[in-house]
């Protein structure tokens, strides 16, 4: 039988301190948790500045109680292909507990703030919210 080898693309973070609580990890993902994750493009008339700036965004989320884990990063360098979308700036992933957790977050005074304090430096959000089964 012959063999056929795959490529697989990785999938690349670049992060600032990546856990929101240093005690927990990837590994901490368990029936129930819910990974959000939010892509944003930004306007193309914003400077290289607006866009470091912008990060402060995600800062300003970490301080939530109910987020277990918060990441963010730009398109990885993949190979390009018809399933890949690099089109956004950056991504955000936040992981919390349950549905009870990422509801206190949606309404939270902290994430509505941000989301006013920055909101002009984007023109699309996309959200994807997973529940992970195990």
């Amino acid at each position: 039988m012959k063999r056929r080898n795959f490529l697989l693309a990785p999938m690349v973070l670049i992060t600032a301190p990546t856990w929101a609580n240093p005690a927990q990890s990837e590994d901490d993902l368990h029936s129930n948790t819910i990974v959000h994750v939010v892509n944003f493009w930004l306007k193309k008339d914003i400077s290289e500045q607006d866009k470091k700036d912008f990060v402060g965004f995600f800062e300003e989320l970490r301080k939530i109680d109910t987020v277990k884990t918060l990441n963010y990063g730009v398109p990885a360098p993949t190979n390009a292909r018809p399933v890949v979308d690099n089109s956004f700036d950056y991504t955000l992933i936040v992981t919390f507990k349950d549905l009870k957790d990422i509801t206190v977050y949606e309404t939270h005074p902290i994430h509505l703030k941000a989301i006013e304090k920055y909101q002009h430096f984007w023109t699309k959000v996309m959200v994807k919210d997973t529940s992970i089964i195990k």
